[in-house]
């Protein structure tokens, strides 16, 4: 029987052309949350602690020396007192006073010695808390934080540093509520805002964090980052265009990072945008360095939509470079044999495809490509050897097996075809159109049988 006139060529080579690479998934590279240094506030009070009555005419000269920040002055007064003379309201001065001379040690004994006498004292925990922050003694700022806001703190300051340190200790759901108090307390502090959008985003509560986005882009659009944490949103809920269109305004407000802009090109070749896909290409090639396996998938994807100049253009910035490796050499080989073979010079290409699988005998894409060569050129025994190897690649085994079956019906063993289309079937039972394949060529051996018989 003629296998042409019975359709299975055609049908066969239509099951092989349904081959689409997997997209991929994407980190986008976004402003990191910044740390909060504490901003030290010499705020000399008593207006959680008292003088004594004793102390009047010590607090109206230590008062003095203040206003003219004069603290060698005042911590030179202070230390001929001993620590047990002194209320919690001098002691309070003294430990700040310590704490703006940059004395941390003695100011760390002196804010423990007034908690052991209130423990509940916001502003202790608040400064001794910022004391360690700035030593990096983060358990223990994390503590004093958490204390001075459960005994009554209102400060956004205090709020957000504990906000930082919970993100990066435990975790974006414990640093939610201290973000969201700071952001509610001071809504304008662009640090805030910035914590409460990564813990939401990190807690993947996406559509909090993208109401929040659409509030802070209302107020400000020019803000690059945020439309690269929107983009980033749209990229984890699997919308591919709303990403692009967000990359596309972060653009326009300044250049991308190198991982950014290289993952706007890939989406752009996945959603087949080819020409804005080459032309932010070429137009950033001179601006970034590239290293050959930021863009070897895009030769696949150039490949696949048969834009062989652009994938020329592409090579021809790599080729001669000190800085390829053996893989590399291999698919820049392997691009350049398949260009040979879309213009129809099939002797070139072979030669190319070799060069390829010298450099690296596991290209499994030159592998299977080759093998296609070879039985276009009816040379059915190597392209059999060709086949069969590249069945052991996972990527490319379906196809292998299918470009084999191909092999069999070209050579009119259909026998063997039909043996391995069930084999296909059994190992790939979601592949299009597989049983369609398996009956027609049933059908072909069973007139075959009938005809010996």
């Amino acid at each position: 029987m003629n296998l042409k006139r019975a359709g299975v060529f055609s049908l066969i080579a239509l099951l092989m052309a349904g081959f689409k690479a997997h997209t991929q998934d994407y980190q986008l590279e976004l402003e990191p949350v910044r740390f909060v240094l504490p901003a030290y506030s010499e705020q000399y009070s008593d207006r959680e602690v008292t003088l004594a009555p004793d102390e009047y005419e010590l607090a109206e000269k230590l008062k003095s020396l203040l206003s003219r920040k004069d603290f060698k002055k005042v911590s030179e007064e202070l230390a001929t007192f001993y620590n047990i003379e002194l209320s919690p309201a001098l002691l309070m001065i003294k430990a700040q006073v310590h704490f703006s001379l940059k004395e941390y040690s003695n100011a760390e004994k002196v804010y423990k010695f007034v908690l052991k006498r209130k423990p509940q004292l916001v502003r202790a925990h608040q400064d001794l808390g910022q004391l360690y922050l700035i030593n990096e003694d983060f358990e223990k700022a994390q503590i004093h934080f958490s204390n001075a806001i459960a005994y009554g703190s209102n400060s956004a300051m205090i709020h957000g540093q504990l906000g930082y340190l919970n993100l990066h200790k435990n975790g974006a759901f414990s640093a939610l509520y201290a973000y969201q108090k700071a952001y509610s307390l001071e809504p304008e502090n662009e640090q805030w805002q910035q914590g409460l959008l990564t813990s939401l985003v990190k807690a993947k509560m996406f559509p909090s964090a993208l109401a929040l986005l659409s509030e802070l882009i209302t107020k400000n659009k020019q803000k690059q980052s945020y439309w690269l944490t929107k983009a980033a949103i749209h990229l984890e809920t699997q919308q591919s265009d709303k990403a692009l269109t967000s990359l596309e305004y972060a653009l326009l407000l300044g250049d991308l990072s190198h991982q950014n802009l290289l993952i706007m090109i890939n989406l752009h070749f996945e959603q087949s945008q080819y020409d804005r896909a080459v032309a932010l290409l070429k137009a950033n090639v001179s601006k970034q360095t590239l290293e050959f396996s930021d863009v070897r998938s895009y030769l696949y994807w150039l490949n696949s939509a048969n834009r062989w100049e652009d994938s020329e253009w592409l090579l021809q910035q790599f080729i001669g470079s000190d800085a390829l490796t053996h893989i590399d050499k291999s698919t820049i080989a392997y691009t350049q044999a398949q260009i040979l073979e879309a213009n129809g010079k099939l002797v070139e290409a072979d030669k190319l495809y070799k060069e390829a699988l010298h450099n690296n005998a596991n290209n499994e894409q030159a592998l299977l490509s080759y093998a296609h060569l070879l039985l276009q050129q009816k040379d059915y025994i190597a392209a059999e050897q060709m086949f069969l190897r590249s069945e052991a690649f996972n990527s490319v085994n379906l196809h292998a097996m299918l470009g084999r079956a191909q092999l069999y019906i070209n050579t009119d063993d259909i026998q063997s075809a039909y043996s391995l289309l069930l084999d296909v079937k059994n190992k790939y039972p979601d592949t299009q159109g597989i049983q369609n394949k398996i009956d027609i060529l049933a059908n072909i051996v069973s007139v075959q049988d009938a005809n010996n018989l």
